[in-house]
């Protein structure tokens, strides 16, 4: 959070407050009705004339640019191993977005996915930030899937996270729904490596192992290892097929251990 700032905090439930950051005020209550407050509030003030804000979207669009320009050379990266980056890229600019219901889990997948991932339709975009366990995308997008059985509904989660709730995927397929899982194997808690040096050293607390795919086909899915850049995109295909057949898909990427993340600098 920048220095500063004052921080106005809109919550449901008041234990939430100053947790992470001290709150100047606080706004309890549901977030679709504080919206529509504000905006009121907001009205009021302005006297219900719209300003200018065509300035204020310029800067922003030179600002985003900028940021963007930085960025794309991962994000399109042709190296091996792979970087998580390149396969998110690959994803978004291979699936239909619009008919797309996509959700992070905790950690590196959160991070590396929410910056760049351009949503075009309400509720398509599951963001939940780094607030509960390892896992809990899964049941998100299984959630999504039952509750909008024509889109394609995607979980994207590390070698972490699917050791928390990886047999769930079994779930999947014997409930007959059919959701891509996307996981990005490094074999390591990368972004965890310069904040748990000692734990490494010591106890080897992030490393991690498994074959995945394996572990997704003989569960009933549909599963693929992927290792080249050049297969992403095909991979991608095989396996919304197999979803659109009604089979529950996960592809297993193996990428190199990402560290960097987009941040406010």
């Amino acid at each position: 959070m920048p220095a500063g700032k004052t921080v106005i905090h809109a919550t449901l439930d008041p234990v939430e407050l100053n947790r992470a950051v001290e709150t100047e005020v606080a706004l309890i209550g549901d977030a679709k009705l504080t919206l529509r407050a504000l905006i009121e509030a907001c009205k009021t003030i302005t006297g219900g004339t719209p300003r200018d804000a065509s300035a204020v979207a310029a800067q922003i669009k030179s600002v985003a640019d900028d940021w963007f320009a930085k960025w794309l050379p991962k994000l399109t990266s042709a190296q091996v191993p792979m970087t998580p980056y390149r396969v998110l890229w690959d994803l978004q600019h291979t699936v239909d977005v619009a008919n797309t219901i996509i959700t992070h889990d905790a950690g590196s997948p959160r991070d590396q996915l929410s910056p760049f991932w351009k949503t075009t339709a309400p509720h398509s975009f599951l963001g939940w930030g780094k607030t509960t366990q390892l896992g809990y995308g899964l049941g998100l997008a299984l959630g999504a899937k039952l509750a909008c059985p024509d889109k394609l509904c995607i979980n994207v989660w590390g070698d972490a996270a699917i050791g928390f709730t990886g047999m769930d995927f079994e779930t999947a397929v014997r409930e007959r729904l059919p959701i891509l899982s996307i996981l990005l194997n490094n074999s390591s808690m990368a972004m965890e490596l310069k904040v748990m040096p000692t734990a490494t050293e010591k106890f080897r607390s992030t490393d991690i192992g498994g074959n995945y795919a394996d572990f997704a086909k003989a569960l009933g899915g549909h599963g693929e290892r992927v290792s080249a850049v050049e297969e992403i995109v095909p991979a991608i295909r095989r396996a919304i097929a197999a979803t659109q057949a009604g089979q529950p898909a996960l592809l297993e990427f193996m990428t190199s251990q990402e560290q960097d993340f987009s941040r406010y600098p």
